[in-house]
């Protein structure tokens, strides 16, 4: 494979011919990612658009590797949500080259910026919330069955190589007390063909972004048909740590809670079964991903030592309590922001 940089990669595609020769260019990698290199090319003429290539070996502290054609995983996921979702939302895809692990897509408007990046200036604007929440649930209960999903979704080898083994098993080990609890948890996610749904299990505040016309949803390598249950706690647990942060208020925090998932569950209704056995399970996946992000393979960059501990213990209490509802597991997370 060659890999492609913002030094090369306009030779590239003057050589594949999807650059007139002699046609200026220019070349920006994108900032972000750990998994993959993201180039922005801007051809004289054209629209600007991006190039996305997988990388073997991602980009954290410890050794993660990781099997390249994951990226055809995300392309799959692309081609149904641009049919399934409000034009925009995702980005539309343009070509392809399966020997070099890549494929091209347009670029976000010129305003975008991610939903993390708002957050941490305290930007919590719950519509942005219910939003995704109802997107979410339309991806969960309709894409499964759209008749552009491709069979490959079914896989969850990679799911289990991107976020089970290094986020729960990895955690599991540092929390030897708790290995019971993540095996019951990764076991339960294999739920009969009638429950699942399309997983996209990177669906988190840096994977979105803001622009003045909307948002617009990246990053589906993780994808999966699987429990919707782990993309609610793994969201969940990203809105959690922006409050443990200090960016997000409790106010703010509730605010973003409840609109995200009473939109999710007016547009999800029992379709994926009874909310309630949904809701616990998105339960148990939140605190799972809550504690993975402090002691799994991944953990987030912003918290010091004592939010860490704080994250840490607002995770333990929730696998202590497992509280019934969602009402009662913002009150252990409250009594666990508050020490």
């Amino acid at each position: 494979m060659r890999e492609l940089t913002s030094e090369n990669a306009a030779d590239y595609l003057r050589e594949t011919g999807r650059i007139a020769p002699g046609v200026p260019a220019s070349v920006r990698e994108l900032s972000g990612g750990v998994s993959n290199v993201v180039l922005r090319i801007e051809v004289e003429g054209r629209p600007p658009f991006v190039v996305k290539q997988c990388r073997e070996r991602l980009r954290v502290a410890v050794e993660w590797r990781a099997r390249l054609d994951r990226i055809w995983v995300e392309h799959a996921v692309l081609r149904v949500l641009g049919e399934l979702l409000p034009p925009g939302a995702v980005p539309a895809l343009l070509f392809e080259d399966r020997g070099e692990y890549l494929f091209a897509m347009t670029c976000a408007p010129d305003d975008s910026e991610t939903w993390k990046a708002r957050l941490l200036r305290g930007d919590a604007d719950p519509a942005v919330a219910a939003r995704l929440g109802d997107w979410l649930a339309t991806i969960h209960a309709n894409a499964p069955g759209h008749p552009a999903r491709d069979p490959m979704l079914a896989d969850t080898s990679l799911f289990d190589e991107l976020r089970v083994d290094p986020y729960y098993r990895t955690t599991a080990r540092a929390h030897p007390r708790l290995a019971s609890r993540f095996d019951a948890l990764i076991a339960a996610m294999d739920l009969p063909a009638g429950r699942r749904a399309l997983v996209l299990g990177d669906f988190s505040p840096k994977n979105i972004l803001v622009h003045a016309g909307g948002l617009v949803l990246l990053d589906f390598e993780c994808a999966h048909l699987g429990d919707p249950g782990f993309d609610l706690g793994f969201f969940l647990s990203h809105l959690a740590l922006k409050r443990i942060h200090g960016v997000v208020d409790d106010r703010g925090f509730h605010a973003l809670v409840d609109g995200f998932l009473g939109a999710y569950f007016d547009r999800l209704g029992d379709r994926l079964g009874p909310p309630d056995e949904l809701t616990a399970r998105g339960i148990a996946h939140t605190a799972a991903c809550l504690l993975a992000r402090v002691d799994g393979k991944s953990p987030v960059e912003y918290l010091d030592a004592p939010g860490r501990d704080v994250a840490r213990r607002s995770a333990l209490a929730l696998f202590n309590a497992m509280p019934e509802g969602w009402d009662a597991m913002q009150r252990v997370l409250d009594a666990g922001a508050r020490g």
